[in-house]
């Protein structure tokens, strides 16, 4: 009997836990996921306006989600870009298609979807222009992530005050097309995601990618941590030291702005553009340098992590498996959940029995079974991964080894 159990463990071993795969990149993918699920489905302010609990993982979650893009960007596209004499067009057009499948599923999700604002066009425009970007050298690119989180929140306050431009909370949809100019306008400068600060967390997973996840662990810990505490702390100093948050006080009174929930719980993706002191605050989706770094920061710090616990755990990483698994499927889990919270959202808000944690309960622990379930029965990736996964292949072939990594999360570090 032993004879037989042995290979059949080991098969379900290696389904959870892939040879050669970064991991600690799927938990961390599914940490974001399920974060992302407590930020859509709990309140994230009480009755008197106070944050929640459930605040604390408002923008992080989902500035999370866009740093591991970045890394998938990269890890998706190296063994190609490795080889001698390879060239970025021999690259770009699986990323071309990549980015058109994920904005087609984001105007879709888009379109059904009226709780939350759907962020997969976004990703979409921004995994095509991150192509600009894909030769670059890690240290390169930490240099200008680090740089974009500064500037472009300048640049946005300056042409949205020019402008005259609100914020504008609604999910990118096919009905948009009919005014390209508005839905241009929204996914760059004044939508929940705006492009223009956003690009940041995209560079730097790359760089992050770029660097080596598994060989830098210590690394990139100490560096999310102290991009973190930066972004925090100078943001407390302005606010309190040099009188910005005053300045703000009178400000939200004057226009009735709600300076607590832009402090702690949210704003629309980018600030008020009443007075430059809103570029102060580091308050979730505020799209501020000093948002971008801390978060930015706890991005990173998180990966790092993730991937210290699987090293930590070794062959008994397949216990992270609710994780791992889900986010070894990203794109299917969110787009399932996007569709299964229209269902759910409607019974708990007119509901006297279930509540929030029920909602909860049924969207984490029910995609984390679905997810191992699938893994080791179905396959690998995602119904919605190996869709995209087989567009690619028949658009654009590419070796056996490079369809592999497809999937972001897959293959060699640099060096190994």
């Amino acid at each position: 009997m032993s004879s037989h159990s042995t290979p059949a463990s080991a098969t379900v071993l290696e389904r959870l836990n892939p040879p050669g795969r970064i991991v600690g990149l799927d938990v961390a993918r599914g940490l974001a996921l399920f974060a992302m699920m407590v930020t859509h489905i709990f309140a994230l302010s009480d009755g008197a306006g106070d944050p929640t609990w459930a605040a604390v993982f408002s923008g992080k979650a989902s500035a999370l989600f866009a740093v591991l893009a970045g890394c998938s960007l990269v890890l998706s596209t190296r063994s190609r870009l490795d080889r001698p004499g390879a060239r970025l067009r021999d690259v770009a057009s699986s990323v071309l298609i990549r980015a058109a499948a994920i904005t087609v599923i984001g105007l879709c999700l888009g379109t059904v979807s009226t709780y939350l604002a759907v962020i997969l066009v976004n990703y979409g425009i921004m995994f095509a222009l991150a192509l600009l970007f894909l030769r670059l050298r890690a240290r390169t690119l930490f240099v200008v992530a680090l740089a974009w989180m500064v500037i472009s929140p300048v640049v946005s306050m300056f042409l949205r005050r020019e402008l005259g431009l609100s914020p504008s909370y609604l999910p990118m949809s096919w009905f948009d097309l009919a005014s390209p100019l508005t839905m241009l306008t929204d996914l760059t400068l004044t939508g929940y995601y705006p492009i223009l600060q956003w690009m940041s967390y995209i560079l730097l997973g790359m760089a992050c990618a770029k660097l080596g996840i598994r060989r830098h662990i210590v690394a990139l810990f100490a560096a999310g941590v102290a991009m973190a505490l930066i972004g925090k702390g100078a943001s407390w100093a302005l606010l309190t030291l040099a009188g910005g948050g005053a300045v703000l006080a009178d400000q939200a009174e004057l226009s009735g702005t709600d300076l607590t929930a832009a402090l702690f719980t949210g704003s629309f993706g980018v600030t008020e553009t009443t007075t430059w002191w809103w570029l102060a605050i580091s308050g979730p989706h505020s799209g501020t340098p000093f948002d971008l770094l801390l978060t930015g920061g706890t991005s990173v710090a998180a990966i790092a992590l993730c991937q210290a616990l699987v090293v930590l755990l070794g062959r008994f990483a397949w216990a992270l498996a609710p994780l791992s698994a889900p986010g070894s499927m990203p794109l299917s889990v969110y787009s399932a959940h996007v569709v299964l919270l229209q269902i759910t959202h409607p019974v708990v808000r007119d509901s006297p029995v279930f509540g929030e944690p029920t909602e909860f309960g049924v969207h984490a622990a029910g995609f984390a079974v679905l997810a191992v379930g699938w893994k080791l029965t179905v396959g690998a990736h995602g119904p919605l991964e190996a869709g995209v996964a087989a567009i690619i292949r028949s658009a654009a072939p590419v070796p056996e080894v490079t369809q592999d990594a497809a999937e972001a999360g897959e293959g060699p570090e640099p060096g190994r």
